[in-house]
């Protein structure tokens, strides 16, 4: 590692909050595979440490969820984890802490606007968490996930979200419909980052899709949709 690149490690670390004993975990964090298959002696790059980092971002963020709301529904608290840390929600926050510009990305990757890829973004913060457990265990991960969402756990921050299978099930049921049905069209990714696309249905008709990291997920969101959908034609 070059003197350039541990200080610009050393000045992220000091964004995160953390003094790293080893600073080759958070240099490992931000390489990309394609950084390490253009290289002779392949570097460690940061997909392992990505699915460790899933792990932790959902454990830290579900512990955050509990004690935002102990006695909270299940479905209710799922669904806003999912929210969470979804590419979408964990782009821009991994933005603020300067990680896309650190990426190490190979040529190719780097000339088809790898570095603008915003999942790229998410998966790196994923990995910083990873290296962040490693190097400091569980709460020095922990307290960059408390900070980071912060704003969304405050009061009044994170809308309250229902249970939005059940929302649409009591709708259905109070005018006298079948329960809805639901179905995976389609599962994507790696086995540590899956992407799930269910549709709704009730007698048959299609009312909604909806995408999530998980089953669940993307159940609430195709029930959302569906709800939104019969409530809009009353």
């Amino acid at each position: 590692m070059n003197p350039e690149r541990a200080r610009a490690l050393c000045e992220l670390a000091a964004r995160l909050g953390h003094d790293f004993r080893d600073l080759a975990l958070l240099d490992q964090a931000l390489t990309h595979t394609s950084w390490s298959h253009e290289r002779e002696r392949h570097e460690p790059h940061n997909e392992p440490l990505e699915f460790l980092g899933d792990a932790v971002l959902s454990l830290a963020t579900a512990d955050l969820l509990h004690q935002r709301d102990p006695q909270g529904r299940e479905g209710s608290k799922s669904f806003q984890r999912a929210a969470l840390i979804s590419s979408r929600s964990l782009a821009p926050r991994a933005a603020e802490l300067g990680l896309p510009a650190l990426l190490r990305l190979g040529r190719g990757e780097e000339k088809t606007g790898g570095r603008k890829k915003q999942a790229l973004w998410a998966d790196a913060l994923e990995a910083v968490l990873a290296a962040l457990y490693l190097d400091g265990g569980l709460p020095a991960a922990a307290r960059l996930v408390a900070r980071l969402f912060a704003a969304d756990l405050a009061p009044g921050g994170l809308t309250d979200v229902r249970d939005q299978k059940s929302a649409l099930q009591e709708w259905l049921q109070a005018r006298g419909r079948p329960l809805p049905e639901y179905e995976v069209l389609a599962e994507e990714g790696a086995a540590h980052q899956r992407s799930f696309r269910v549709a709704c249905r009730v007698e048959g008709a299609l009312l909604a899709e909806g995408g999530g990291p998980s089953k669940k997920a993307a159940q609430q969101e195709a029930a959302r949709q569906a709800l939104a959908a019969l409530q809009e034609q009353g």
